[in-house]
């Protein structure tokens, strides 16, 4: 081995070597470095603070590291904050409390930033405890529940949502600014009327042309009562064959 190898390999082994983390945004550096120094973000000392951030981008640099614009962007907001710090002051009348901060825009945008890292590491954190969680598959519906929709019985809950159904088609869930008046309806003639209408027909009434287009949300409502109180009775029965299929209303005699 020659003097000129010896020298290349001692210049090899004693050359530094940097450890550069990766980082999300000029924000994200910024919060290590201060957390690194355990420095007070609402008194950030600008000049030690400068001189990290800079001298962090000059190791990347002798890395070969690719600098997004944005940290060099922050590099110069730095430096102009802190050349505002060491600039003398002209002599002004200025309140005490009134007095600006040059400090005081970055040192929002770091709490903004920093309350951004600890929800998501605590959505991480719930994440990986769901991760750990095997969700079972949905069990079939007891037998008792089988038989009863193998028969097309329909139970009030899903007359309800069948009637939400036909509010939202018929746009009758938009507010609209009406005037206290005397009921057109009451439930004793809905259940007369209704009573009549399925006693006529000679097959079962599609529930929503139960309700007329012409008619408002009361004529709705009180049709609907009058249904469950039919149904209450003996008087007439509702189907459905298949799921989110159409509900059939029959009359009993």
């Amino acid at each position: 081995m020659t003097v000129n190898d010896k020298e290349q390999l001692l210049a090899s082994s004693t050359k530094l070597t940097f450890k550069v983390d990766a980082f999300e945004g000029p924000l994200d550096l910024l919060l290590h470095l201060i957390k690194q120094n355990k420095m007070d973000i609402y008194d950030i000392p600008m000049v030690e603070i400068t001189s990290q951030y800079i001298e962090y981008l000059h190791e990347m640099r002798v890395l070969s590291l690719d600098i997004a614009g944005e940290y060099l962007v922050m590099a110069a907001t730095l430096i102009n904050i802190k050349s505002k710090m060491l600039l003398p002051q002209r002599p002004v009348v200025v309140e005490p409390e009134r007095e600006e901060d040059p400090r005081t825009e970055l040192v929002q945008q770091l709490l903004t930033h920093q309350c951004f890292q600890v929800v998501s590491e605590e959505l991480g954190k719930l994440a990986a405890k769901r991760a750990e969680h095997y969700t079972r598959e949905q069990e079939d519906a007891p037998l008792d529940v089988q038989q009863e929709y193998l028969n097309g019985h329909v139970s009030p809950q899903k007359l309800q949502q069948a009637l939400v159904q036909v509010l939202l088609k018929k746009q009758l869930h938009k507010p609209k600014v009406q005037h206290v008046h005397k009921e057109k309806y009451t439930l004793k003639e809905a259940v007369t009327r209704l009573t009549k209408r399925l006693r006529t027909a000679n097959q079962p009434l599609n529930f929503e042309n139960l309700f007329d287009d012409q008619n408002g949300p009361e004529y709705f409502v009180t049709t609907f009562l009058a249904l469950l109180e039919l149904m209450k009775r003996g008087a007439a029965t509702a189907t459905q064959m298949k799921d989110l299929g159409p509900i059939w209303v029959r009359g009993v005699v």
